[in-house]
């Protein structure tokens, strides 16, 4: 797995950039196999993925407009930054209404889900119905490649987005079976259990509605 000091340099995606292309070149088997290693051995990880995805995104644009929804992003960003940094995360990157991070801990991840939420829920209750904010989010685990604190990539990253982006709505947390495996969360007898296939992947995961306050997950 990855070498921490190298992935946290600045040049981390200058080199896993270069990495790249030299493997998208090359027509050596073998040659092939000795980059794909090295990729891996620099930037290979284990942990969970962490996306998140404001609700009602189309209708709230075309009825309000794009300015109010900017409000909304912007909001919600400087809501989730100091949840995640607070559950030892690193948010790597926000793009439009969607924000992407890496937690070492599954526990951390469904923790900073639940505490963003209900601080959304919090501050709602203080503003207009047009300013209410409700993010739903995907969280997956298992190996995947950290380009120092930039972003991520691996089968984790692309469940926990078709979770948070495509199946969740808002105040919803979807934590797959796996990511749930490697926590200590446990379960209560309410809690649904779901399987979906999606481009013809099969995923089983767990369905954690909102809370109105940010009390640790029982362990």
């Amino acid at each position: 797995m990855a070498d921490s000091a190298e992935k946290s340099q600045p040049a981390a995606r200058h080199v896993f950039d270069a990495l790249i292309a030299r493997y998208a070149d090359s027509r050596n088997v073998e040659e092939q196999t000795i980059i794909r290693n090295r990729i891996w051995r620099q930037f290979g990880t284990c942990g969970a993925a962490f996306i998140s995805d404001m609700a009602n995104f189309s209708s709230i644009s075309r009825r309000l407009g794009v300015c109010h929804f900017l409000k909304l992003i912007h909001r919600a960003r400087l809501t989730i930054a100091p949840v995640i940094a607070a559950n030892r995360g690193t948010l790597l990157k926000c793009d439009a209404d969607n924000c992407y991070a890496y937690f070492a801990k599954t526990d951390d991840a469904i923790q900073a889900s639940l505490e963003v939420n209900a601080e959304l829920f919090r501050s709602n209750q203080l503003l207009d119905l047009a300013d209410h904010i409700y993010l739903s989010v995907g969280i997956d685990y298992g190996d995947l490649l950290l380009v120092g604190t930039e972003d991520f990539y691996g089968d984790p990253v692309n469940t926990a987005s078709k979770l948070g982006e495509d199946l969740a709505v808002k105040g919803e947390t979807l934590v797959t079976e796996r990511a749930i495996a490697e926590s200590s969360y446990v379960a209560s007898e309410n809690v649904e259990r779901m399987v979906a296939r999606i481009s013809d992947i099969e995923i089983s995961y767990l369905k954690l509605p909102m809370r109105k306050s940010s009390s640790r997950i029982a362990t």
